[in-house]
């Protein structure tokens, strides 16, 4: 059968027909675990999250990846001692290793170089193989697809096409995990005076370097977004005893030391609100979250800021959208 003009009465086309209406890279994963388990209910059928390069050296000193579970909840822990995971990963394609008893499959996601999910199948005997290495061609390409849609070209962070999902996820995350979860708006301090005088080329570099800046000091677990111009967006989480500005301070302080190209010295400011009701709009989020970096800027720039203490000092009045309002 030619697999471009499937047949629309098999059960596994109808599923691969559901593929192509999710919206989103991160949907996708999900949906790619979910299908393996139903159309394999014997199968052992494992997803998750894959870190490489720094995240995962941080958490065991010479392992060249780390994973969690897809939604990003349990620890992330080194990948080790699976070479069949190992290899999957390093050539980013479907690798299998079969016994009388079983067949393994192990198929990457990956986007831009970077590996992002994995999805580890074990079959009794080698029923429905097959179909197996065809869904992982399909996702993969399906996968880059989404992915392009949702990256930023320059930063290589996730942009607002996403973000409305991943606040509903991540407060979905809140409800089922010990951590507290927070929104932020990071601003770059006088970006305009730097493209005036620098000139536009070296704007673009100081954003490059600022959105590296943001993948190296935020954890692995945390969302970064460019919404636009000098205007980044992040969705993090603490332990419950830890303060929200924390993260935040670290990474105001790690773009003041930092050596920018041509320009040296550059400052952020942050406002930042809590997460803490799951009707909450994004919209809402936002704009609480931008009302603080406003006041920052207003008062001496280069500083972090907490929508709930300001609100609670007085310093702001809160002006939250309605229930039903989203961002797009």
């Amino acid at each position: 059968m030619d697999r471009m003009s499937p047949d629309r009465h098999d059960p596994y086309h109808l599923d691969i027909i559901d593929m192509l209406g999710v919206e989103s890279s991160d949907d996708l994963a999900q949906w790619t675990q979910a299908w393996g388990r139903a159309r394999y209910p014997m199968a052992a059928v494992r997803g998750i999250r894959v870190f490489p390069g720094r995240a995962a050296r941080q958490r065991a000193e010479s392992e060249e990846f780390a994973a969690t579970d897809l939604r990003g909840l349990s620890d992330v822990v080194p990948i080790s001692n699976d070479p069949l995971m190992l290899q999957a990963l390093h050539t980013r394609s479907c690798r299998q290793e079969k016994s009388p008893e079983a067949s393994r499959y192990v198929f990457p996601l990956h986007a831009a170089g970077e590996v992002r999910y994995a999805f580890d199948i074990t079959l009794p005997g080698s029923a429905g193989a097959h179909r197996i290495a065809e869904l992982a061609d399909m996702a993969q390409a399906y996968f880059s697809r989404l992915a392009s849609l949702e990256t930023d070209p320059l930063t290589r962070l996730r942009t607002r096409r996403v973000f409305q999902s991943h606040v509903d996820a991540s407060l979905r995350a809140w409800v089922q995990s010990d951590r507290a979860y927070y929104l932020a708006v990071l601003d770059i301090d006088r970006f305009k005076r730097i493209n005036d005088t620098f000139g536009h080329l070296y704007g673009d570099e100081i954003l490059v370097h600022f959105s590296n800046l943001m993948r190296r000091t935020f954890r692995s677990r945390d969302l970064l977004y460019r919404f636009g111009g000098e205007e980044f967006v992040l969705i993090y989480s603490v332990e419950p005893e830890t303060a929200g500005a924390v993260p935040l301070e670290r990474f105001r302080a790690a773009v003041e030391s930092y050596a920018f190209p041509g320009v040296r010295t550059v400052t952020v400011s942050a406002g930042y609100a809590a997460i803490t009701d799951l009707t909450t709009p994004a919209a809402t989020l936002v704009d609480r979250a931008d009302d603080a970096v406003y006041y920052a800027k207003e008062h001496g720039r280069n500083q972090v800021r907490c929508w709930e203490v300001l609100r609670d000092e007085g310093r702001i009045v809160s002006k939250d959208l309605g229930k039903d309002v989203t961002l797009f």
